[in-house]
């Protein structure tokens, strides 16, 4: 009988599950060895980014840091080395504290190193090692300040970054224009009750005070302060006595209790005349008299105005020199004495009637017209003032030492009167028959320019970088 294909028997293939049960598990083996790989590769990824992300963590809170310490420095108005005494400010800020330990803070070629030791951090988290350390390098005044961050138990897992800030200086705040009278040395007041010192609306603007730290700062014998007396360390720094009238009484009790204050001692700016003296285009000529406008008076001229005078624009005094007027002088604009030398070399004697009014509308003083605030400024000049007809101030008088003598009332209007001098036993001397009234202090009218204030360090905005 003939077989078909159809009939043919089939033969079975033997082992084929087996196959596929190990190509599964090769398979699976293979998936596995893939997915621990990549758990194991984003596990060590995570590390890293964990540990890069505490190392910029430890940075910015070391720019925190070095931010809040900036701002906290007072850097003199006159210092000659801006660094230098930023690294000593640094120094009594941070040595011996917790956060520097036994470490320093130091100063190489012009740099601060926070800490000075190589290698040292100030330790943010000790449980992972985080820390950071500052530089700080002088940039044409302003500053940079580079900040490192690290992180890590070990050198193979240490991670670091670092983040950079520029500062630059800013002027402190100052008290001094706040008061009437302001003084570094003693401040002097005689005479009757008709002298004294005065506001127009408001008394009590018309506060006296003195720098001096020891007895006799403030002294008034007789006569009337409208405002408060401000003296440094003790009330017993002021003396009143002589009937005088302090804020509005006259009972020496309350004087001292009441309007007498121990203050902070002020931040006192220092003065650059030279920045006035490109103004003063013209050259004195000999004139005692009549119109004298941008002018520059050379040292030991000593000119002397016998009659009525205009001084228009700036009158630039060079120093060592002695000018009086002895006529009545019309200020259209304001006088500069330059700092140098002593109040022994450089006067200014006014006998008869000062006024005080605005820049001439001329083209020839518009570059003066953004100088504002000043009245005089000369601060190691000794200002005498024994005129018996009333005058009139506007903006501030910074002096050497003052003293008014005279019978005329002096009324100033957005000024203050400081005087610098502490050499002398008097700062300011008042023992006029007549009073010193003020419509405002300088508070609001500082001088524009020629004034360098203590500063500390703030942020450029705009400046944050982040370092490879």
């Amino acid at each position: 009988m003939k077989t078909t294909m159809q009939n043919r028997p089939i033969a079975r293939r033997r082992g084929i599950t087996s196959a596929m049960a190990m190509l599964y598990l090769t398979l699976f083996a293979t998936l596995s060895l893939g997915f621990y790989a990549s758990v194991t590769t984003s596990v060590q990824i995570a590390k890293n980014d964990l540990r890069t992300a505490k190392a910029l963590l430890a940075a910015e809170s070391g720019v925190q840091f070095m931010r809040y310490h900036l701002a906290n420095v007072n850097l003199a108005s006159n210092t000659p080395d801006p660094m230098g005494e930023l690294c000593n400010d640094l120094k009594a800020r941070l040595e011996g504290s917790s956060n520097l330990g036994a470490n320093h803070v130091s100063l190489v070629n012009n740099t601060i190193y926070i800490p000075g030791e190589a290698g040292s951090y100030i330790k943010t988290d000790t449980s992972d090692n985080s820390g950071f350390n500052a530089v700080i390098t002088d940039h044409g005044g302003q500053i940079v300040c580079t900040v490192s961050g690290r992180t890590g138990l070990t050198v193979a897992s240490t991670a670091s970054k670092g983040v950079s800030l520029d500062f630059k200086r800013t002027a402190l705040p100052t008290s001094i224009f706040d008061f009437a009278v302001a003084a570094k040395g003693r401040v002097m007041m005689t005479k009757g009750t008709l002298s004294g010192i005065t506001g127009i609306s408001d008394n009590s603007i018309a506060s006296l005070m003195s720098g001096k730290t020891t007895s006799g700062a403030i002294t008034i014998s007789g006569g009337t302060v409208g405002g408060d007396l401000n003296v440094l360390n003790s009330i017993s720094n002021a003396s009143v006595s002589g009937g005088a009238n302090v804020g509005g009484t006259s009972n020496t009790a309350l004087i001292y209790s009441q309007h007498t204050h121990v203050t902070s001692s002020p931040s006192w700016p220092t003065f650059d005349t030279t920045v006035f003296a490109q103004y003063a285009t013209t050259t004195y000529d000999g004139r005692v008299s009549g119109t004298v406008a941008n002018m520059r008076i050379p040292a030991n001229t000593n000119p002397r105005f016998t009659g009525n005078v205009q001084i228009q624009g700036i009158l630039y005094v060079e120093s060592p020199n002695t000018v009086e007027f002895r006529g009545n002088t019309n200020l259209q604009g304001f006088i500069v004495f330059e700092n140098a030398n002593t109040v022994a070399d450089n006067v200014i004697s006014m006998s008869g009637n000062f006024s005080e009014g605005t820049l001439p509308s001329a083209s020839q003083f518009d570059a003066l017209r953004t100088q504002t605030g000043i009245a005089i400024m000369a601060p190691t000049t000794s200002l005498y003032m024994t005129g018996s007809v009333d005058s009139q101030v506007r903006g501030n008088m910074i002096l050497g030492t003052f003293e008014n003598s005279g019978a005329s009332t002096v009324q100033f209007d957005q000024g203050s009167l400081l005087t610098l001098d502490t050499t002398t036993t008097n700062g300011t001397y008042l023992h006029s028959t007549k009073s010193m009234r003020w419509s405002a202090t300088g508070k609001n009218n500082p001088p524009s320019n020629g004034v360098v204030y203590d500063s500390k360090y703030v942020p450029v905005a705009g400046t944050y970088r982040e370092l490879n």
